[in-house]
């Protein structure tokens, strides 16, 4: 366990991280809260600094304090570069419930037995649900029971660039070499929804996967949503990606919540009260990644701040979080789209197809989906739309949020400032 240690220096409260990771996650998510606390504590307003520490402990930085105080986080593996996968990503740290059972046991047998067992194995889930943990575990648990086994993970962006950079570099023939079937025994590729549109490099990867697949070779394949929905992907693709095992990866049940945030609890060291293990499974329903992230803010607040973990507590640090997500309607995040960009809502909501009004309409949908419990069809009625259509406008905004920065800035923007208004 890697410890975040505080000391005081020349009047400022230092927070001496063990990498830079942990500075990074921590000046951003906990910034405010971490002041509060130190505030409270010394009873006087403090600035906080964070900083990686500097030698293989903390004596070499952290003098001695009056103020000792001390919380531990999980040791990050760093992801390989060699296959690229993510060696925190196991099936030890996978927790199973009725949700993801099918799943877990198809990868299980892929890694254990024949690795061209089911040939595509193809997972989809919502965001946050845990279809790339479980692709990762499949390569973790191969690399680590087999000899010699040559695995290589990477995301569709990462294909599509890689194709393109051969084609730009005239190096295509290198390109071919390095996804033949005597350089792969397993090849994944997550978020294969953003392949849509790009017909050369799904052509490429339609023999890509023909000539790993014919080889007995292992292709495993992680997407936003079924394949048989995604209209934009060429049919040969759709046909090659559902033409092994499908599985949908579900939202958790309260059951599954509760395993999750016990065993979440004791990765942090702790035990937590049945009550409070029954309020955050019970109001903590949008994503494995919330419940995470709430038992986080939990046991770290309580290790700052020195209190008992209780009910009470629970209910003090996860209240913001909470109201919130009561406060937040479609109706709000439709009225908050319509004001800045100065359209009348119901042409929002009509079946306008111009690009002033499709694109504020998919800011829009995301942000409900983002900042509601509302599932597909809801979100889906309220803009007069079909879970179809609903599912193609988060695609579309995801793929520009992560390859146009104007639009990455602009939305960064209005979240921000829908934060702030319904904060």
């Amino acid at each position: 366990m890697e410890q975040i240690e505080f000391f005081e220096e020349d009047g400022t409260m230092v927070v001496s991280c063990p990498n830079s990771f942990f500075q990074k996650y921590l000046s951003k998510q906990y910034r405010d809260c971490i002041v509060e606390c130190i505030s409270a504590t010394l009873q006087k307003p403090v600035e906080v600094q964070f900083r990686v520490r500097k030698g293989k402990g903390p004596s070499q930085e952290v003098p001695s304090r009056d103020y000792p105080i001390q919380m531990t986080l999980p040791t990050l593996t760093s992801p390989s570069a060699a296959h690229g996968l993510n060696g925190n990503f196991t099936f030890e740290e996978f927790v199973v419930g009725r949700c993801n059972a099918f799943a877990y046991e198809a990868a299980l047998a892929v890694s254990d037995e024949d690795i061209s067992k089911y040939n595509p194995l193809y997972f989809y889930s919502d965001i946050g649900l845990g279809k790339s943990h479980i692709a990762h575990a499949i390569g973790n648990r191969a690399v680590k029971s087999k000899q010699n086994i040559n695995v290589k993970y990477m995301t569709a962006g990462d294909f599509s660039q890689d194709y393109v950079h051969s084609v730009r570099n005239n190096c295509l023939k290198g390109f071919k070499n390095s996804y033949s079937p005597s350089k792969l025994d397993i090849f994944f590729i997550d978020d294969v929804h953003l392949f849509k549109n790009k017909e050369k490099t799904q052509t490429e990867l339609c023999q890509v996967l023909d000539d790993l697949m014919s080889a007995g070779k292992q292709v495993i394949l992680s997407g936003y949503r079924p394949p048989t929905s995604m209209t934009q992907i060429d049919k040969g693709l759709r046909s090659r990606f559902s033409s092994g095992l499908v599985i949908d990866l579900k939202r958790p049940d309260k059951q599954t919540r509760e395993k999750i945030v016990r065993y979440k609890a004791q990765k942090n060291g702790i035990t937590l009260p049945e009550e409070v293990v029954e309020f955050i499974s019970t109001n903590v329903l949008s994503s494995i990644r919330e419940l995470e992230s709430a038992v986080m803010t939990i046991t770290a607040m309580s290790s700052l701040m020195k209190r008992q973990i209780t009910l009470d507590l629970a209910k003090e640090l996860l209240e913001g979080t909470l109201e919130k997500q009561q406060k937040v309607t479609i109706e709000l995040i439709q009225n908050f789209i319509s004001k800045n960009f100065c359209i009348a809502k119901d042409t929002l909501v009509s079946p306008s197809r111009k690009k002033d009004i499709v694109y504020p309409r998919q800011v829009a949908i995301f942000l409900c989906r983002r900042y509601t419990r509302e599932p597909l069809q809801s979100i889906g009625d309220a803009f007069s739309r079909k879970h179809s259509s609903i599912i193609h406008s988060l695609e579309t905004i995801e793929t520009m949020y992560k390859q146009n920065l104007k639009v990455k800035r602009e939305i960064d923007f209005l979240i921000e400032k829908f934060e702030a208004e319904t904060g």
